[in-house]
């Protein structure tokens, strides 16, 4: 019984991967039905990650980790969405973001906000060895290791970049997770679902980090209309606007989210978000 809670770091590292593969097993199947708009995944949403746009309770605990004279690195910043609040309090914050549209929106909210100390690259992470940026006081990955298929690299560099703490922002499943229930109604199969908050902490846990963590509750989302549900859920399930697949969902969505008002009350994306953060060792 002891290696289903005392994992090794090998058998950690391992099993949170093999969670990986398996989703990406099941959804490449069904990519090629919702193709990337200019073969940027991002690019239709992008603007949904604009700050301000969602919550940021976590946004606190990064501020309090962060000293004036500090320089951060935010791997996959997405919008700007927490690289700008650390903006506020850090010395320079380098965001590390491959998406075009993304780098997009975090300018101009730069611009709209007056921060001008955050700098963005283009650079998938973990980089190859010529690309590696100097390092930095702090690093933040926020909402981009669930499908980390190489998790124990991908922490590896964030560390070596390192100089004083490591901070991770996970929530206790991944946001693109869909109802379980619905996938195997429209495909027939058991969700292979992506790690979230849990089995990034037990990596933790076995690789030996000591690590501190604080929780966000997450508001449940409002009632809305049918056609909303339907378009704010197609993307979970890979379906392209249109077609027998997309009425199948509408049927189950409201089978199973149908309030007596005829609105939908669709479930959390997720029940709570965390902090997590640590110090590299030396």
């Amino acid at each position: 019984m002891d290696g289903l809670l005392r994992p090794t770091a090998d058998e950690a590292f391992g099993a949170y991967e093999a969670l990986v593969a398996a989703n990406r097993e099941q959804v490449e199947r069904l990519r090629e039905l919702q193709p990337p708009s200019n073969g940027d995944f991002w690019a239709d949403r992008a603007p949904r990650f604009r700050p301000g746009e969602m919550d940021a309770p976590e946004a606190e605990a990064l501020i309090a980790l962060a000293r004036p004279d500090d320089a951060w690195l935010d791997i996959g910043a997405g919008g700007g969405r927490f690289a700008l609040p650390l903006a506020k309090a850090a010395r320079r914050v380098i965001a590390v973001e491959p998406s075009e549209a993304m780098r997009a929106v975090m300018a101009e909210s730069a611009t709209s906000a007056g921060v001008t100390n955050v700098e963005a690259i283009e650079l998938r992470w973990p980089p190859p060895p010529s690309r590696a940026p100097e390092p930095v006081d702090g690093t933040l990955a926020a909402n981009v290791l669930y499908d980390a298929h190489d998790l124990r690299e991908f922490l590896e560099a964030m560390e070596a970049a390192t100089r004083r703490v490591c901070a991770v922002i996970l929530s206790d499943r991944a946001p693109s997770t869909p109802d379980a229930a619905i996938w195997e109604g429209l495909y027939g199969e058991p969700l292979h679902a992506l790690p979230g908050l849990r089995e990034f902490l037990a990596v933790l846990g076995a690789w030996g980090r000591r690590f501190d963590v604080r929780t966000y509750p997450v508001a449940p989302s409002a009632p809305m209309e049918l056609d909303r549900a339907v378009e704010d859920s197609r993307w979970r399930y890979w379906i392209a606007r249109g077609g027998e697949q997309e009425t199948r969902l509408g049927e189950l969505l409201r089978e199973r989210y149908a309030l007596p008002s005829g609105l939908l009350q669709l479930p959390p994306r997720r029940n709570y978000s965390a902090v997590v953060w640590w110090e590299p060792p030396r």
